[in-house]
């Protein structure tokens, strides 16, 4: 099942994810630190930042947090030891014992889209893996590979490929989460194929690897009985030396179903067109108008009472 490796890598790497300070992670009201300096069992404390975004340290009183890393933190630190104290080139520790809160969303085609109260250490994947994943079943696809996030106050969509995350490795995109972030998943329409004429059930379906011409029959619920013609069923595909243009690929699938002739069940790919005509002659002016429809994107073809990706 496609969709349950995909998810166990997710998951996989989700719980690789090591719980430690982003350095790039800046402090704010609500996290909780813990400040010590080595060699000075004296100065240790565990302090909250206050909504204010200032903290109480030990011995140094009132110090400016909000906006901070850890490590500068640690830098001012050290020089109100160095001044007030006296300790010679203190080595100053902070750590981040609990994150505040933060929340993200994930909307489009997950299996639970929602809020999550997520942690600045977690990532676009780790987001994902709360989604539980894309969805890939028999009727929609989520599209990994062009995911989007958008940071709150931010009008830019940054692009997201998970799929080279999952497949390659790549988690060069894997940003960290920040508040108000929205991942977005959205429907996979080119890795369809797209079925019209005398079918029961026409429209666009999610591709398959492997697929064949009497998967996508099937997935239309058949022709329809005493009006297709099986013997002239058309597959239009897209050239990829020529954008724009189609080549066409004439199938008798009566051969298949009778005489179980594999040639007349040929495999297909993402965009492929299946077109099976009534009885009777082709009708190759709907046809042409029926794969530019489809390749130009339109939804909704009144003239023919067609839906495409509806």
């Amino acid at each position: 099942m496609k969709i349950a490796w995909i998810f166990t890598l997710w998951m996989l790497l989700v719980s690789m994810t090591v719980a430690q300070t982003v350095p790039t992670y800046r402090l704010g009201p609500d996290d909780i630190l813990r400040i010590q300096v080595y060699d000075e069992n004296q100065v240790v404390a565990v302090v909250p930042i206050g909504s204010d975004g200032n903290l109480t340290a030990p011995f140094v009183g009132t110090v400016r947090a909000e906006g901070l890393t850890v490590a500068e933190l640690e830098a001012e630190l050290a020089k109100r030891y160095e001044k007030e104290l006296r300790i010679r080139n203190p080595k100053v520790s902070v750590t981040v014992e609990r994150f505040r809160a933060i929340r993200a969303t994930v909307v489009g085609l997950v299996n639970r889209p929602g809020i999550f109260d997520v942690r600045p250490t977690d990532t676009v994947v780790d987001l994902l893996g709360y989604a539980q994943g894309a969805i890939f079943n028999g009727e929609r696809v989520g599209d990994t590979k062009r995911a989007t996030l958008r940071r709150k106050g931010s009008e830019e969509v940054i692009p997201i490929d998970l799929d080279a995350m999952i497949r390659f490795g790549d988690m060069s995109q894997d940003y960290n989460l920040q508040d108000g972030d929205v991942l977005t998943i959205p429907e996979d329409t080119a890795r369809r194929v797209t079925v019209f004429g005398s079918v029961n059930r026409l429209g666009a379906f999610p591709f398959s690897e492997g697929m064949t011409l009497a998967d996508a029959i099937a997935l239309a619920s058949g022709e329809i009985q005493y009006r297709g013609n099986l013997k002239g069923i058309v597959i239009a595909r897209k050239n990829p030396a020529r954008p724009g243009e189609f080549t066409r690929i004439t199938v008798n699938f009566n051969r298949f179903l009778r005489n179980a002739d594999s040639t007349q069940n040929p495999r297909l790919v993402p965009g492929d067109i299946i077109y099976v005509p009534e009885s009777g002659e082709l009708d190759l002016n709907r046809l042409n108008q029926i794969i530019n429809s489809v390749a130009n994107g339109l939804f909704i073809l009144d003239r023919f009472g067609l839906r495409i990706f509806g």
